[in-house]
């Protein structure tokens, strides 16, 4: 058998390859070619990684009111018949008087369920008639008027108040800019380490946004005046926007030079 000697050697080297794709011989018949490659990729770059935090305040610009109605009857049927009642007057004022968008109320939660009376001394329990509940959530975005709106609702029909809620419709807008202190605030900490490590800053090498968070603001039933009081004689219902904070975080690798 004939030994054909390789016109290459492998051999370990630190610097970098050359002659990429040269094919290095090989012995026998079907052997497969083997290729010298290019290491440039595998030499460690000088880095450093940082966190960047980007934070937005604003003022809502939506308000999603949880409001239901309540009615209580001798049997199912009734109890359903009065909240259906009930709830023609709450849809009137709102279509009718607010013009509010149909596509801005939205049932939440509807049930009929029995409700009982129990015995201390026998120890056993009755119907002793049902509650029919529907619970909505109306959007609104004249803030200023939700105070009277409550008032409102609570006599036109609804007669439970379970909260509002404030937001902003525009997120993604402020998520962007919340994104730009980040970056910001990222580069300012990657230029102070570098400096103290006698560098420089070269490039950014990868970006990962690892959240982002515009937390609502809620106004629970403790949180707030009870809309019926308003009914009394009560000063009308009075609820504070207050402000919404868009957060996100980064993490940056920059590379140094």
């Amino acid at each position: 058998m004939k030994i054909v000697k390789p016109k290459w050697a492998l051999v370990p080297v630190l610097a970098l390859a050359v002659g990429v794709g040269a094919v290095l011989g090989g012995a026998g018949h079907g052997s497969k070619p083997v290729y010298a490659v290019d290491n440039s990729a595998i030499i460690q770059k000088s880095t450093i990684t940082v966190s960047g935090n980007g934070e937005l305040k604003t003022a809502p610009d939506v308000a999603y009111l949880n409001v239901a109605v309540e009615a209580r009857a001798a049997t199912a049927k009734e109890a359903q018949s009065k909240n259906a009642t009930q709830f023609a007057g709450l849809t009137k004022l709102l279509y009718g008087t607010y013009k509010v968008a149909t596509k801005d109320v939205k049932t939440t939660g509807f049930y009929v369920q029995p409700e009982y009376e129990y015995n201390s001394k026998d120890g056993t329990s009755k119907i002793k008639g049902y509650l029919a509940v529907h619970n909505i959530q109306v959007t609104s975005r004249d803030l200023e008027g939700i105070g009277k709106l409550l008032d409102d609702l609570s006599t036109s029909g609804a007669n439970r108040v379970d909260g509002v809620q404030f937001d902003t419709e525009k997120k993604d807008q402020y998520e962007l800019q919340a994104l730009d202190k980040a970056m910001a605030n990222a580069k300012a900490k990657a230029e102070t380490l570098a400096k103290a490590a006698g560098k420089q800053v070269k490039e950014v090498l990868t970006i990962t946004q690892n959240s982002a968070n515009s937390g609502p603001i809620y106004y629970g039933k403790g949180e707030m005046a009870a809309a019926a009081d308003s009914a009394a004689g009560a000063p009308s219902t009075s609820v504070q926007t207050g402000e919404i904070t868009v957060t996100t975080d980064i993490t940056v690798v920059y590379e140094m030079q």
